[in-house]
C-alpha cells in the first residue's frame, strides 16, 4: 500500500456520490474509485445475511483489485447492521451513521427523525446505536422510512420528474407530521437524501437537515493524516457499477460528473 493508492467508496446505487463530494472537498488530490452496487439495490430491503454477504464480497472485491489505503461503506443500512460483524483487514472500512447527537445540540424541541430505509428503521441494532449514544432522556426519535424518497433518487425521478418529487416528499413529510408535530430536525440517514435538499428546503424550510457527509470527510481526513498517508497529486475519479450502467451515467451526467462508467461483475 502507497500514499498514492486510492480511497474506495461504495454503497448500491447513487448515494455515495453525496459523499464522495464532501470527502474530495476535504481531500481533493486523493484519487477514488467510486462503486455504485446497482445489482444489489436497496441494500434496505436484504436480510441481515444476504447483506452481510453483500458487504463482505464486495470489500474483498476491492481490496484485491484496487489495494485502497481505505475504504467508506457509504450507506447507513450495513454500517449499522453488519460492520460491526466483518473481521478487521488489512484496509481499514469506516461507515455512515445516522448523526444522532449532532441533531440533538440543534434542535430546539428536542424531537428528532432519523430518515433511512425500511431494514434500517425495523432493525434492532438502529436501537443499539441510539441507546450507545447516550441522548439525553428529554429527547425524542422518531425512526421513519423513507424508502420512497430514496427511490426518487436512485431512479432519477427527483431530477426528471419534480412534480412527482414533490408530491411524495410532500405525503412523508406530512405522515411524519401526523405521528409527531414537534419533529423540528431530521437525520438524512440513507446516503440519498442529501440530493433532496432542495426539496426539503421548498417544503418545510424551517427544518433542520442534519448530513453524515461533512463527518465522514472529517474522519477520513483525520484518519489519513495520523496514519501519514495524505497525498498531494492531482486527484482522480473512477466509477464503476455492478448493473445499470447506462442509467447511471444519465443521472451523474445530469450531476455535473463527466467520468466514463466502467461495468464490472464479480
Amino acid at each position: 500500500m502507497t500514499i498514492d493508492d486510492p480511497i474506495a467508496i461504495f454503497d448500491s446505487g447513487v448515494g455515495s456520490l453525496s459523499i464522495i463530494k464532501e470527502i474530495r472537498n476535504a481531500l481533493p488530490g486523493e484519487n477514488y474509485i467510486y462503486l455504485a452496487d446497482k445489482k444489489h439495490f436497496p441494500y434496505g430491503k436484504k436480510t441481515h445475511d444476504e447483506l452481510l454477504r453483500i458487504i463482505r464480497n464486495t470489500i474483498e472485491y476491492l481490496s484485491k483489485n484496487f489495494t485502497p489505503k481505505l475504504i467508506v461503506l457509504a450507506s447507513n443500512t450495513p454500517s449499522i447492521q453488519v460492520l460491526h460483524e466483518l473481521k478487521k483487514g488489512a484496509v481499514d472500512v469506516i461507515g455512515v451513521f445516522p448523526p444522532v447527537n449532532e441533531a440533538v445540540s440543534v434542535s430546539k424541541t428536542g424531537h428528532i427523525a432519523i430518515l433511512a430505509t425500511q431494514n434500517t428503521v425495523m432493525s434492532s441494532e438502529l436501537d443499539e446505536y441510539i441507546h450507545s449514544q447516550k441522548i439525553p432522556a428529554s429527547a425524542k426519535i422518531i425512526k421513519w422510512n423513507a424508502s420512497r424518497m430514496v427511490e426518487l433518487v436512485e431512479t432519477g425521478d427527483f431530477l426528471s420528474n419534480k412534480d412527482k418529487s414533490l408530491r411524495i416528499i410532500s405525503e412523508e413529510l406530512s405522515l411524519l407530521e401526523e405521528t409527531d408535530n414537534m419533529v423540528d430536525t431530521i437525520t438524512l440517514s440513507s446516503t440519498h437524501l442529501p440530493f433532496l435538499n432542495e426539496y426539503f428546503a421548498l417544503l418545510r424550510p424551517c427544518l433542520h437537515l442534519i448530513d453524515p457527509a461533512k463527518i465522514v470527510a472529517r474522519k477520513v481526513k483525520s484518519l489519513l493524516e495520523r496514519n501519514l498517508r495524505t497525498t498531494s497529486q492531482k486527484g482522480t475519479l473512477e466509477i464503476l457499477a455492478t448493473q445499470g450502467k447506462e442509467s447511471l451515467e444519465t443521472i451523474i451526467k445530469r450531476l455535473g460528473i463527466q467520468e466514463e462508467i466502467h461495468e464490472v461483475r464479480f
